[in-house]
């Protein structure tokens, strides 16, 4: 008889545990319209780890590729890779054939797990090749397993040891693989756990892409750790999303009307929107969908936003995060979400998250990041001299003061796959991670602010050194009629850069750039006011939402 086993890592462990207790589901899948329990989840991740194994004791960290749709199969694939010794390569299932190419070869993955949904492309990717194999796992095989109600024994494994590897956005050059263990994913589940009281009673309603950490470790893995409900969807959809919220509302209240047939039906609809669905508690995005998510609500009729508005109620936080939320956009959705203040955080694909607003309303200060999460320790160092490219100078217990943001702590990721050098370029000689964003500390509590990436965000002109975010920010909160803007620096002999703005413009607006120099010296320091402006009809973004800035700064040196 054989005797299934997984890693006594803490996610595996509770997993086992909540099985046991019978709880659940684990995964609501809305692709495959079924939720699954946390027994199905051991008992399938059980048998395709025998699959994966294939008669041996260890992966041995061998690279495999995950290629299947969000939900149960992607949660499966994931957990039996980790479970079998091996190290998860998730690829993005929205990118073109030779991105996801570049992650196999980078990673020398040797095996794709794939499912039927993405037959044609698995076929592309081995053709294209050398030396890999597949496994397929379809929606009926993982039915079946999950209804073996296997009890597994746990085994003892190393922490240290590499558990996946993630790619960067790439936008200061290839991107590198970010491996890490099974100790970092622990970390970084368990501090989000504790900072943001996760509970069995959770359900998160999923749409992130996972293939980021923001998907896989914040609206994943940390439900899941703590043995809640994960409803997970294939993409987001504004209109979906809505009217999956009110399938789910709180009763609204049903104001008396003479017409009683009206009376009647805003009965009747309260009925059938009340509880159809089980209550949602948690939802994370990036600013884009936030962005989005308000247009669609712009589109509905009074009476409808009302109840959509509603709809929110349910929430105990929403969370923004992977980009900067503009001041408009936290303020607006707030107004229309019944006082939902989005929660804003700081983290990336090498540390998980670092820094977090407090989980309490009250304390969540606009345009600023919160404090270090547990376990994790942050500081901000500067220049020593200006230009001399040495942060050795500890700014980190003064106010308003830009440093260079460096993390330290079991979170930090292991190494870049297969790049020592660069590796050892990116952590200081204390074993700090230089994250390559600045940031400062404000007000008498010292709120960590992000100011922007020192490769793209941070512009120095005229001697100064300007934060685009900043600029950004102002411009959004100006009555310019600025609907997304992204400020980048141009080089320039005079001013070193000179600081230019792109925008997308509401509809029906216009804008010049003595117009918008006009009302931007009234809220900037001058050298902070763009001398460039350029409008396009949509900013390029990457799959969480970043605006890549190199195509702006291309775009002005197409027109020069």
């Amino acid at each position: 008889m054989t005797q299934y086993k997984l890693p006594n890592t803490p996610l595996f462990s509770n997993a086992i545990s909540y099985a046991q207790q019978q709880k659940g589901p684990a995964i609501d899948d809305i692709r495959v319209d079924k939720s699954f329990s946390y027994s199905e989840l051991v008992s399938a991740t059980c048998l395709l780890r025998e699959k994966l194994l294939d008669n041996k004791e260890d992966l041995k960290e061998q690279r495999v590729a995950i290629l299947c749709p969000s939900g149960f199969a992607y949660v499966v694939a994931q957990w039996a890779v980790w479970a079998a010794g091996g190290v998860a390569v998730p690829l993005c299932t929205t990118h073109p054939l030779p991105e996801q190419l570049y992650t196999i070869q980078d990673s020398q993955a040797t095996l794709i797990i794939g499912h039927p949904a993405f037959s044609a492309r698995v076929n592309e990717l081995t053709n294209e090749t050398v030396d890999i194999s597949t496994i397929t796992i379809d929606d009926q095989e993982l039915l079946e397993w999950g209804k073996m109600a296997i009890d597994a024994e746990t085994f003892d494994i190393d922490l240290e040891r590499r558990a996946m590897i993630l790619y960067t956005s790439g936008t200061t050059g290839k991107p590198k693989g970010v491996v890490t263990t099974h100790k970092n994913i622990d970390a970084q589940a368990s501090t989000l756990v504790e900072a943001w009281y996760w509970s069995e009673t959770d359900r998160i309603h999923h749409i992130l892409p996972l293939h980021h950490v923001h998907g896989i470790i914040n609206a994943l893995t940390c439900p899941l750790y703590i043995g809640a409900t994960v409803e997970m969807y294939q993409k987001f959809d504004g209109k979906q999303v809505w009217d999956r919220w009110l399938s789910s509302a709180p009763p609204f209240p049903v104001t008396y009307s003479p017409d009683e047939d009206d009376y009647a039906e805003k009965q009747r609809k309260q009925e059938q929107h009340a509880a159809s669905r089980p209550r949602l508690s948690i939802f994370m995005s990036v600013p884009t969908v936030y962005a989005k998510l308000i247009k669609q609500y712009r589109s509905y009729t009074k009476e409808q936003q009302t109840e959509y508005s509603n709809a929110c109620r349910q929430f105990r936080f929403m969370v923004s995060g992977s980009a900067s939320l503009p001041t408009p956009l936290r303020d607006t959705w707030r107004k229309l979400s019944n006082g939902q203040v989005l929660l804003e955080r700081y983290g990336m694909t090498e540390i998980g998250m670092a820094l977090s607003q407090y989980y309490p309303v009250s304390e969540r200060v606009e345009g600023t990041v919160g404090f270090p999460l547990n376990d994790v320790d942050v500081r901000l160092m500067a220049e020593t001299e200006e230009g001399s490219g040495e942060f050795d100078k500890d700014v980190t217990d003064l106010r308003g003061i830009p440093g260079m943001v460096q993390v330290k702590g079991p979170n930090v990721f292991k190494e870049y796959w297969q790049r020592p050098e660069a590796t050892e370029k990116e952590f200081t000689k204390d074993n700090w991670f230089i994250t390559g964003d600045y940031g400062m500390r404000t007000g008498q509590q010292g709120y960590f602010r992000i100011l922007g990436r020192a490769s793209v965000d941070i512009i120095k002109t005229g001697g100064e050194k300007v934060s685009a975010l900043e600029i950004e920010r102002e411009l959004l909160s100006a009555s310019l009629g600025i609907h997304d803007v992204a400020v980048v620096g141009l080089p320039d002999p005079e001013w070193g850069q000179r600081v230019a703005a792109v925008v997308v413009l509401d509809d029906d607006k216009s804008l010049d750039v003595a117009t918008m120099r006009k009302v931007m010296k009234d809220r900037l320091a001058v050298y902070k006011v763009p001398q460039l402006l350029e409008i396009v009809s949509e900013l390029p973004k990457n799959a969480m939402g970043k605006v890549t800035k190199k195509a702006l700064v291309k775009l002005f040196e197409d027109k020069q």
